[in-house]
């Protein structure tokens, strides 16, 4: 009896270690980010978009409709709510929580093959590409992990245990929602296993399975998007939400060519650990459980195809990879450590792993870790964005708007104000769509903001034209600060 309280005790001491290395670990992670609370730097282009939206909808707008973007309405929720913990720095707790639940998904998806020391060391492992992939974080590639991670886990414990029920087929549906909520083209996981679960019931002649399955994850997904298709169409904007996140998307996809998009294929894959754990499956495929291992390898490849399809190259995309190479990664230390010599092949990709592919990628910034608290304290904005919103607060009152040409969003966050126009930004989308030019040029006509900020190197003949044939006198110049290529100009007659 004492043997089994002592064993109790040690196995709670040891989740407990997992849990504060998982909690460290994100901790360590998001210093990366420039909305830490110890930085407060300039977010990057497309989290300040997604803040700013935010902020619209913190001043009773609504998205889509009276701010574009064509992201889903999720993305601006979950910074609406960072809105409320910190106006600038909250959304680093939403951050925070989101990667914690992605490795704790790691690590419940490696425990399934492995240990839980090894099952740490493919958390770092995995959560190295991170290093490649963050690019600022506040990202709906970071929101979409944490969904993905939780999924991946209950499709595998269902094809390797057949552990499944209620609960946890309305929260894969439900993660599936969230995630088509925040971009499409990130379901991959669903859409392959889901095709899985199907055949694997068919073939064990459990077809009567399929319909509790379908119910309960239809239930779970319409949990999570009912709420925020009807708070779109209560407040008017559904069909704002269709054209921007549907239809534009669409032309969005299809603006590049097949050769762009073949490209982005070969940038994503060309990863050392992506590879690998390609080739890892492709041979498992052919000793044990080959169904699963089919579906796994299918699945990997599908999601290179979805976040490719746009023919963009942007690393963020690829941040849904890194729930992915877990498995395969766990999968060869399993192979390992059965091998007749296990303890020490076991022990020399320990060695591999974590000295090569993890640590080194981990130490640059937890050796960061004292330097960025001691200057917790300093303002971390870059001049350009301090002198443009010093700028903008000698010449503007706090309820006036001002419009930015180019896409500089940052400079609503800092200096707290509004947009004018549909639109906070204008680039590369008006270049996709070339309406959205005309529609913004008519507005800033109609409204003629106090400010116009033409960002870094965004001047172009039409905006020129409007400055000047409404008299705005450029006041770059006043500016304590340097600017660089961003210029700031002030409508005649503004105080």
């Amino acid at each position: 009896m004492w043997d089994s309280v002592k064993k109790i005790k040690k196995d709670d001491l040891e989740r407990l270690a997992v849990a504060v290395f998982i909690i460290a670990a994100a901790f360590i992670l998001l210093l990366k980010s420039p909305l830490h609370f110890w930085l407060r730097g300039d977010a990057e282009t497309d989290s300040s978009v997604y803040k700013t939206v935010a902020l619209m909808i913190s001043r009773g707008y609504m998205p889509y409709r009276d701010s574009f973007d064509h992201k889903g309405p999720l993305t601006y929720l979950v910074n609406l709510l960072g809105v409320q913990i910190d106006s600038y720095c909250g959304v680093w707790v939403i951050e925070f929580i989101a990667i914690c639940v992605t490795f704790a998904g790691i690590y419940k998806i490696s425990r399934l093959r492995c240990e839980r020391i090894i099952s740490c060391v493919c958390v770092l492992v995995s959560g190295a590409l991170l290093y490649d992939y963050f690019e600022g974080g506040n990202m709906v590639e970071e929101y979409a992990m944490p969904f993905i991670a939780v999924s991946l886990y209950i499709f595998l414990d269902f094809f390797l245990n057949r552990k499944i029920n209620r609960l946890r087929l309305a929260l894969c549906g439900g993660c599936m929602g969230a995630v088509l909520m925040l971009r499409p083209n990130m379901i991959s996981v669903w859409i392959v296993f889901a095709i899985a679960v199907l055949i694997d019931c068919i073939k064990r002649k459990r077809a009567a399975d399929l319909g509790n399955f379908i119910l309960f994850f239809l239930l779970g997904f319409m949990i999570v998007v009912g709420p925020m298709l009807i708070w779109l169409a209560v407040n008017g904007c559904f069909g704002a939400f269709v054209e921007n996140y549907i239809q534009f998307n669409m032309v969005y996809s299809s603006a590049k060519d097949r050769g762009d998009k073949w490209n982005a294929g070969f940038y994503f894959i060309n990863k050392t650990l992506i590879i690998f754990s390609l080739l890892i499956v492709a041979y498992l495929c052919t000793v044990k459980d080959k169904f699963l291992h089919g579906t796994y390898l299918v699945y990997m490849l599908v999601t290179l195809l979805l976040i490719s399809m746009s023919g963009m190259s942007y690393a963020h995309y690829g941040m849904i990879l890194v729930p992915a190479v877990a498995f395969p990664v766990a999968a060869l230390f399993e192979l390992a450590a059965a091998e007749k010599n296990g303890k020490t092949i076991t022990l020399f990709m320990l060695l591999y792993f974590a000295g090569v592919m993890a640590f080194p990628k981990w130490f640059t910034t937890a050796g960061d870790l004292v330097n960025k608290y001691s200057d917790r304290a300093v303002d971390h904005h870059s001049d350009m964005v301090k002198g443009v919103c010093e700028l903008i607060d000698e010449n503007t009152n706090d309820d006036e708007r001002i419009s930015v040409y180019g896409n500089g969003d940052i400079i609503y966050l800092v200096s707290n104000r509004l947009h004018a126009t549909r639109y906070s930004y204008q680039f590369p989308i008006g270049e996709i769509d070339t309406d959205i030019m005309d529609e913004y040029f008519e507005a800033l006509e109609n409204e003629l903001p106090p400010i116009v900020v033409i960002w870094e190197r965004q001047a172009d003949e039409r905006i020129e034209d409007f400055l000047s044939e409404h008299n705005y006198m450029e006041i770059s110049d006043l500016s304590s600060y340097d600017l660089g290529k961003t210029r700031v100009f002030r409508l005649a007659g503004q105080d």
